[in-house]
């Protein structure tokens, strides 16, 4: 049985809570960061799409985190997109921290591209299935999490 709304904001059975495997059929590590964990989608639709997930505690929205939480995290999520920018060199981001599904603070990060299959819209349909999906090899996921997590070298991330 699904929980309610209400279960799943009050963290029943959430899939964000705790730390999460560095891989699995859903995300790729990335890095692990002061207030969060930055994984590459495992659907690479959009070359570089990454989800940074709060990983301190079980939060839905940014209100719900005291102000150094927030510090943190917006500090992680600045790094995160200015590592991917450095890494992929996109045309653009997109940043989106929606919670409709998964209610656990996360941030979808998109590099777009004026080639991109929605450029000059939002990459997400009414119907998840019209999204393009794109699945890369093990080798390929590693290099593309790798590229991400040198150019975090160079990003006030993890306290260096």
């Amino acid at each position: 049985m699904t929980a309610s709304w209400a279960e799943r904001v009050a963290g029943v059975d959430c899939p964000f809570d705790g730390l999460l495997p560095e891989r699995d059929q859903e995300r790729y590590l990335v890095r692990r960061l002061q207030a969060s964990s930055l994984y590459l989608d495992c659907n690479q639709g959009y070359t570089g799409h990454c989800i940074l997930i709060f990983d301190r505690r079980h939060a839905t929205r940014i209100d719900e985190l005291t102000p150094a939480e927030w510090q943190t995290l917006a500090n992680d999520l600045r790094a995160s997109c200015a590592a991917i920018m450095a890494a992929l060199k996109p045309d653009h981001l997109n940043v989106e921290s929606l919670g409709n599904v998964v209610p656990h603070l996360h941030w979808h990060i998109f590099p777009r591209s004026q080639d991109d299959p929605r450029w000059g819209s939002a990459v997400w349909t009414s119907d998840t299935a019209d999204m393009p999906v794109r699945r890369l090899t093990g080798q390929e996921y590693a290099a593309l999490a790798g590229r991400i997590s040198k150019a975090l070298d160079n990003h006030d991330v993890d306290g260096r």
